[in-house]
């Protein structure tokens, strides 16, 4: 099974001999067509402890202790109330969601799909961001927004839109981190990553290469915000 990064709970069906996500009981003969709402914890108690008696499934889940991920597989629930405990752990934040005021990323880039994966990424994480789809739309909203840092795609409207962004960010505002995202490298062979002179003429404080893994991302925003 794919690793998780982000707490969740799933049931073994012994009938369909795979996982089972509570969003996706279509797959169980017993709960075909429900659908599971995770944050609703006395539903979900309910739909989850039926199908672990009917079916006798284990259930596996994970949850942050402090802002370690833990995961954890029960072979048998006594009583409807530790499965209520074990729902609570996991829909608890870690402890970087719940400190404080979160951190704002204004998130640029023309691809939508880029943006609604990891929008996900950063919000499950406990930011709070805000998104552009221009590099023309990322200075209107910019002064409005208000961010901590921000991303930026360098390939938009032209081929070093996000460069030029960067430059009028740092002029108006030097001390916002700017981060560049590009696939340049991956379509020209050009080490664009290790450049030394893209990060002078841009005023950006990295640049990375996609794709970028969460982990780099939220490593480099951390990094850049602290």
């Amino acid at each position: 099974m794919e690793n998780k990064t982000k707490p969740f709970i799933q049931v073994y069906c012994p009938e369909c001999q795979e996982m089972i996500s509570p969003g996706e009981w279509t797959a169980c003969p017993y709960f075909e067509g429900e659908k599971l709402d995770i944050a609703d914890t006395e539903d979900a108690m309910k739909q989850i402890f039926r199908c672990h008696v009917q079916c006798d499934c284990k259930i596996e889940y994970s949850y942050y202790e402090g802002d370690q991920l833990v995961t954890k597989v029960e072979e048998a629930i006594e009583d409807p109330e530790s499965l209520r405990r074990i729902l609570s752990l996991v829909t608890k934040k870690d402890s970087k969601q719940v400190e404080g005021t979160p951190k704002k990323v204004l998130l640029v880039d023309d691809d939508r799909d880029f943006l609604e994966m990891h929008t996900a990424v950063l919000e499950h994480r406990g930011y709070a961001v805000v998104t552009a789809r221009s590099s023309k739309e990322c200075m209107a909203v910019l002064d409005e927004a208000k961010p901590d840092i921000v991303i930026l795609d360098v390939m938009m409207e032209q081929f070093d839109s996000g460069f030029k962004a960067s430059e009028k960010i740092k002029q108006k505002h030097k001390d916002l981190p700017v981060m560049l995202l590009t696939s340049i490298s991956a379509q020209t062979n050009l080490d664009f990553s290790s450049s030394d002179d893209v990060l002078k003429i841009s005023g950006a404080d990295v640049l990375l290469d996609k794709p970028v893994s969460p982990k780099v991302l939220i490593d480099e925003i951390e990094r850049l915000t602290s």
